[in-house]
């Protein structure tokens, strides 16, 4: 009589086992938060640079780093792909054509130009994005200068650079169709327009 209750009592356990079980393995508990206003604004969708914006943020900067700059001109552009995983594509063709005139009879030419692809990822914590494992294995930044139309082995001024890494946490806005993006402790506020 003993034998046989043990005998069905560990027969039921593992039914009941298998029954209580049941739920957490067909309907596991969702534990995530519900994604942020910025990671809905910012997330799952494609980007473009507002170059026009950029230049002219440029030509304010320039001087002030030592660069007698009258013009800066954009051609091409970047492209932001920021998925909802935090993963990041940037795909650049931009160029940068820089007019300086430090003097009457000398008109120096520069030009910075960002080609190629970025992937990384990058994880928005409130109102800051922190990036990771950049790959910049296919883009290149290259500056080139040339005074009075003739082309200079060396570049005589130092070009800030207007994209970002992942050294940096990035401030970003995020408000319907814009976006900023601000590489902390720099003085670009870039801003990105969605297109879808």
């Amino acid at each position: 009589m003993i034998s046989s209750k043990r005998a069905s009592a560990l027969l039921m356990a593992p039914a009941a086992l298998l029954i209580l079980s049941g739920c957490a393995l067909i309907e596991p508990a969702d534990t995530s938060e519900p994604p942020t206003a910025m990671q809905t604004c910012a997330l799952g969708h494609t980007w473009q640079l507002d170059t026009v914006d950029l230049s002219e943020k440029l030509l304010v900067e320039l001087p002030i780093d030592g660069v007698p700059a009258t013009a800066v001109e954009p051609s091409g552009g970047q492209t932001l792909v920021w998925e909802e995983t935090g993963a990041v594509t940037i795909d650049s063709d931009l160029e940068f054509t820089i007019t300086a005139a430090p003097a009457a009879d000398q008109i120096y030419t520069l030009t910075q130009a960002y080609n190629g692809t970025v992937l990384g990822k990058a994880l928005i914590n409130v109102d800051v994005a922190i990036p990771r494992n950049w790959d910049v294995t296919d883009y290149e930044v290259e500056t080139s200068a040339a005074l009075n139309d003739e082309p200079l082995e060396a570049v005589p001024y130092v070009i800030p650079r207007s994209d970002f890494d992942d050294k940096l946490g990035l401030i970003i806005t995020c408000e319907a169709d814009i976006m900023t993006i601000n590489p902390r402790g720099t003085d670009f506020i870039q801003r990105w327009t969605k297109s879808s």
